[in-house]
């Protein structure tokens, strides 16, 4: 068996698995529905929903909303009590991740491929985009690129041939892989999304999964192709920081754009396990994490890096930058981490439930955490 055999089918087998680490929800949520049912019924209005699996938390303005679940979308714009409120959601599959490019308009996305859009401040929104319908796009492009693949081999002089071959059964290896998930249906869920303005953005997912907009979402142009990513590695988070663009991944692979993701430099990564989140400020400075603990400053935009030693073997899945320079992560077991401007550990922190905390976010005065218990404050002040 070769290597992309194996990533293509042995992998793939393990989805259920790094999905359950990633995001919590397959290992702690029993499905209800198929996949068609959930991506055709809508969320049911619940008291339970802040209290409930929630993977992102996001603020535009002074409104916060929350994604989670069976299609929750909860919000409050009353910072003070933090009541929430539902809003209208056309699905019943697990979000996990969203993004305002103002504040009325927004995405977010999910399980089952699903894409969300907003444009009224986040009271209602529609489907974009299904598993689907994105696989149809990748499988489309992906079997364009191994026409134009095998066009140029075919016409190669004798000293490209070698070159030409080999890109030639690469994209072979990806128009295989892309069928394949067109046959399975709606397997692949989205992980992230970012927007550069209310027209261009990415939503980015497992297995390589990547597309690009540059009409509000209207329609979907893969871009699997501008990363060097032979073996469609899951890409975890996308996050603009300073002028750059970055994707973090599995195997530790770590993309950089300047260029609003025109195009993509793989960097040297310093680990091969999965990092799950990057953050930083434009100063260069960047702090990328992932799994058991691991996390990484860069001083110089990520050309290289120092391992921050935590002292947790807890993954870390999500975190915010506070106004003095103090990284926040937080991750299984409870575990919320600060580290200070200098690439200190200050603080290690563990929520009495021990639950796993998947994102967190900083009010004036406390910190919002949220995961398999919902949403939860904790103080925002820590040691120096």
């Amino acid at each position: 068996m070769t290597d992309q055999t194996f990533r293509r089918h042995g992998t793939r087998l393990l989805t259920a698995v790094w999905i359950s680490t990633l995001c919590f929800a397959w290992s702690y949520s029993t499905p209800a529905f198929t996949q068609g049912d959930a991506l055709e019924t809508p969320a049911r209005p619940t008291e339970l929903a802040e209290h409930s699996l929630v993977l992102d938390i996001t603020r535009t303005g002074d409104r916060l909303f929350a994604v989670g679940e069976r299609g929750h979308i909860i919000w409050t714009d009353n910072l003070n009590s933090l009541s929430w409120e539902q809003s209208a959601v056309p699905v019943r599959t697990t979000l996990t991740s969203c993004f305002f490019a103002d504040s009325n308009i927004g995405w977010a996305v999910g399980h089952d491929g699903v894409v969300l859009k907003t444009e009224d401040g986040g009271l209602t929104w529609h489907t974009q985009l299904n598993g689907f319908e994105a696989n149809k796009l990748m499988a489309q492009h992906a079997t364009a690129l191994r026409a134009q693949a095998e066009q140029a081999l075919s016409d190669a002089a004798p000293e490209e041939t070698s070159a030409r071959q080999e890109a030639f059964e690469a994209a072979e290896y990806g128009a295989q892989d892309a069928i394949s998930f067109l046959e399975e249906g709606a397997s692949r869920p989205f992980l992230d999304v970012w927007f550069q303005n209310e027209q261009e953005g990415f939503v980015i997912g497992a297995f390589g999964l990547i597309l690009r907009t540059i009409d509000g979402g209207e329609s979907w142009t893969p871009w699997f192709d501008r990363l060097d990513n032979p073996y469609s590695l899951h890409l975890n988070s996308i996050r603009k920081i300073g002028q750059a663009l970055y994707i973090t991944a599995e195997a530790g692979a770590l993309f950089r754009s300047t260029d609003n993701g025109q195009t993509w430099q793989r960097l040297d990564s310093p680990y091969d396990g999965s990092l799950f989140g990057i953050l930083g400020s434009g100063d260069g400075r960047l702090i990328t994490f992932g799994l058991r603990g691991h996390v990484f400053q860069s001083l110089d935009g990520g050309d290289s890096w120092t391992e921050i030693e935590t002292g947790t073997s807890s993954s870390l899945f999500g975190g915010t930058l506070l106004p003095d320079g103090t990284a926040v992560l937080v991750g299984t077991q409870g575990v919320t981490v600060f580290i200070d401007r200098n690439g200190h550990v200050g603080e290690i922190r563990q929520a009495d439930n021990r639950l796993p905390l998947s994102q967190v976010i900083s009010l004036e005065t406390e910190l919002l955490t949220v995961g398999l218990g919902g949403i939860q404050a904790q103080p925002l002040t820590h040691d120096q």
